[in-house]
């Protein structure tokens, strides 16, 4: 099913879905300028009240990502209460060891593996499970000591270490940069990143032909998408108001 967007049942939430349309067209705008395919857009909820979130499951309920185990948690009590699916939920934060239990198998990708031990984990959950678990290796494209993601050098290797764990579905590369007030400054990170993917892809440590690069939030992606982009992660841009 393509991503189509459906209208809002409630006019105090059209902002929203205008939001999500605006982002839609200026991703697939950016895409023809740059000569590449339009990124996918996973809203990330973050920001939302309960109320934005439901409202943006009934306009987008294709996919929804959180950086938190316990706030994704919360949000799957918010769809059950009110009888909605799931949207295709993706982890996009730090994910510490001892809560790999909670989201091994329950979300279709975990974007924030940064460390052997963490892969170790996702793996030997899933092998008990019998499911295999799809991940993106995060990569510290700012080199920023206070940040999580593998280093730039370390990628290949912690690649290798992936693909040979049972239990894990290495699928391509993810990255947030550091915090810059201009757009354009973000490219470089967004460059690296890509020839760090092409190089890894090369060595065949991907297990598909088409693996993801997951760049770009609300204040970056657009140049993201320029540099390449597969999928773009994308939160309070979706539940501005005119006003703010």
């Amino acid at each position: 099913m393509s991503d189509r967007i459906i209208s809002p049942e409630r006019d105090p939430f059209a902002y929203i879905a205008e939001n999500v349309e605006r982002v839609l067209g200026e991703l697939s705008a950016a895409a023809r300028t740059a000569g590449v395919p339009t990124p996918r857009l996973i809203p990330v909820t973050k920001s939302a009240t309960p109320e934005e979130f439901l409202a943006l499951t009934r306009i987008f309920p294709y996919a929804a990502a959180e950086n938190r185990v316990q706030a994704w948690r919360e949000r799957e009590e918010l769809l059950a209460a009110a009888g909605l699916p799931a949207p295709e939920w993706h982890l996009i934060g730090s994910l510490q060891v001892n809560k790999v239990k909670y989201v091994t198998g329950k979300v279709a990708l975990i974007q924030s593996a940064d460390s052997e031990k963490l892969i170790r984990e996702i793996g030997r959950i899933a092998e008990a499970r019998g499911v295999r678990q799809d991940i993106l290796i995060e990569i510290n494209s700012g080199r920023e000591p206070d940040k999580g993601g593998a280093m730039p050098e370390a990628a290949p290797a912690l690649a290798e270490f992936a693909r040979t764990t049972p239990g894990v579905r290495l699928v391509g590369l993810m990255t947030m940069g550091p915090v810059l007030r201009d757009p354009d400054a973000y490219r470089p990170y967004f460059a690296a990143t890509r020839k760090l993917l092409e190089e890894i892809a090369a060595r065949g440590l991907f297990e598909t032909d088409s693996p993801v690069l997951s760049m770009g939030m609300s204040d970056s992606y657009l140049p993201a998408v320029y540099e390449g982009a597969t999928m773009v992660r994308v939160g309070r841009a979706l539940f501005r108001h005119e006003n703010d």
